[in-house]
């Protein structure tokens, strides 16, 4: 849950934070997405999982723009990213659970 931490530190911060910083952290958030897809979704149909693989690649392709983003869109991009951080780390600390997705 260090990223989640990290991002929910970089909102509080997010004014003062240069495009490089704020594409560093973008990348983290993307680094764990693609670790946390290789592991807990490596199970899930592919026709199920779409959202993510194109949710990493268009995100992969557009750090730079998203980085450039005026501080209070960026801030809600952030909100979101740590939520689904969160969500997925939760359900990667619980191998029990089932994920299931519609």
């Amino acid at each position: 849950m260090a990223l989640a931490t990290d991002i929910q530190d970089a909102c509080l911060i997010l004014p003062e934070l240069d495009r490089a910083d704020r594409g560093a952290l973008i990348e983290r958030i993307l680094d764990r997405l693609e670790s946390l897809q290789a592991t807990i979704l490596q199970t899930v149909p592919p026709e199920k999982r779409y959202w993510i693989d194109t949710l990493i690649a268009s995100v992969r392709y557009s750090v730079d723009e998203i980085a450039s983003m005026e501080t209070d869109d960026l801030l809600s991009i952030l909100v979101e990213f740590e939520k689904l951080i969160v969500l997925l780390d939760g359900i990667a600390e619980s191998p029990t659970q089932s994920l299931t997705l519609h």
